[in-house]
């Protein structure tokens, strides 16, 4: 149960290959007040990639965590992770053929980014499969999962394209609201889905919008942020 590691405020790139991080923490104590360190390894206005990389067993807030960052992850295996799996703030970049099994919380958690994500599988996910937020710019192909509270969440101002996804015992597939109101609303577009095992297919305030096929499909849902918070929901499409 070790700390973490921060690469901050370098314009030079790290490259990570072939490497396994597991039982670790995060920091015990912050650096300032003005930066709290939530990540077990963490990468701060900087540029990394990494390759065939292995998260488990990490119990701080966020396995990695990347801010105002230039990323590039590939070939990674996120397992056993007590909360979040990656965080990404203001940054951009891309995430490529990467496992996530039994996370706490979120595996993908987006602020302000621009992000390609493809080629990715998800199991046993205790909240969000992707979660993006404060107006995130967000393309997502080829995508699997079983077994989570949420599927694709897009929030206060964030575009999210999604194309190719297959998801089986999914409660809530596809969701798109505003959450923070200093930000806009959501929006989604889908192209060819695949959905089984769910309780509701997709739901958004009114505002907020999910377009399946050039189609408007979201169903406006009273108290849309107690349902997405619901994680005891049951599933009526069996």
């Amino acid at each position: 149960f070790g700390g973490g590691l921060l690469i901050t405020d370098t314009k030079e790139k790290s490259f990570i290959n072939n490497t396994k991080f597991s039982y670790l923490t995060g920091a015990k104590k912050h650096i300032s007040s003005q930066f709290i360190i939530f990540g077990s390894v963490n990468f701060n206005q900087t540029q990394v990639e990494l390759n065939n990389v292995i998260f488990d067993k990490i119990y701080s807030e966020d396995a990695i965590n990347f801010f105002r960052s230039s990323i590039k992850l590939k070939n990674a295996i996120f397992s056993e992770n007590f909360s979040d799996a990656i965080d990404v703030d203001f940054s951009d970049g891309q995430i490529e053929q990467v496992n996530f099994i039994n996370i706490g919380n979120d595996a993908i958690d987006f602020s302000g980014s621009n992000i390609k994500i493809k080629d990715v599988f998800f199991e046993n996910i205790g909240d969000k499969l992707i979660s993006v937020g404060e107006n995130s710019d967000i393309k997502i192909s080829n995508i699997k999962a079983k077994k989570s509270h949420i599927g694709i969440a897009s929030k206060d101002g964030s575009i999210v394209n999604i194309k190719d996804i297959d998801l089986d015992y999914v409660n809530i597939p596809f969701a798109a609201y505003q959450k923070k109101n200093e930000y806009g609303f959501g929006k989604m577009n889908l192209e060819n889905y695949y959905l089984k095992n769910f309780y509701t297919k997709w739901i958004t305030d009114g505002n907020s919008k999910i377009i399946a096929n050039g189609t408007n499909v979201g169903e406006k849902t009273k108290d849309i942020l107690a349902i997405v918070d619901d994680k005891n929901l049951k599933l009526l499409n069996l």
